[in-house]
């Protein structure tokens, strides 16, 4: 059983290496809705609530938030709220694009240090690769800082919990 669960996971990351999803391949009302969500001139809202907001609009947001938070033909505060969301969807594909994002020198230094911020809340990656990733931008003048500010957040994790009703409030508006 354990084979073949390993064998669909290696499928599965060739596939979407190969053939990596593209905003082609994304319905583009869909990315529309969700970067308009995203866009939402409110004050910073909770994760939780932009996450139900873009449940209404799919089931399967990480393909459009990766690809929002990659596209630089948005503006830097959408990019950002994609990358912070990325956090609630853990798994390969969002590791790998926020590891992109990080890595990619000619990005916007706000977005690197916030992708740095967001993978190291990564509880469900291992953490010798990441710490050993996240150490490898200790010498880096601009992520040099948060690098150091990201172990402790590591060692430290208060999750983000938010009251249910105040949940329902803020998305009657």
């Amino acid at each position: 059983m354990k084979q073949y669960l390993l064998q669909f996971i290696i499928a599965t990351l060739c596939v979407f290496s190969i053939n990596p999803i593209e905003a082609n391949d994304l319905d583009i009302q869909k990315y529309q809705r969700i970067k308009e969500i995203l866009s939402n001139s409110h004050h910073q809202e909770e994760s939780e609530v932009y996450q139900e907001r873009i449940s209404k609009v799919t089931d399967v947001p990480l393909p459009y938030l990766i690809q929002i938070a990659q596209s630089k033909d948005n503006y830097v505060f959408i990019r950002a709220r994609a990358i912070r969301l990325l956090e609630l969807y853990q798994n390969q594909t969002s590791q790998s694009a926020l590891e992109t994002t990080i890595e990619d020198t000619n990005e916007n230094t706000h977005l690197r240090k916030l992708a740095i911020q967001t993978y190291s809340k990564f509880s469900k990656i291992d953490t010798n690769k990441q710490t050993q990733f996240i150490k490898k931008f200790e010498s880096d003048k601009e992520l040099g800082p948060v690098t150091k500010f990201s172990k402790k957040i590591k060692q430290n994790p208060k999750h983000n919990q938010i009251d249910q009703k105040k949940l329902k409030q803020m998305n009657r508006k």
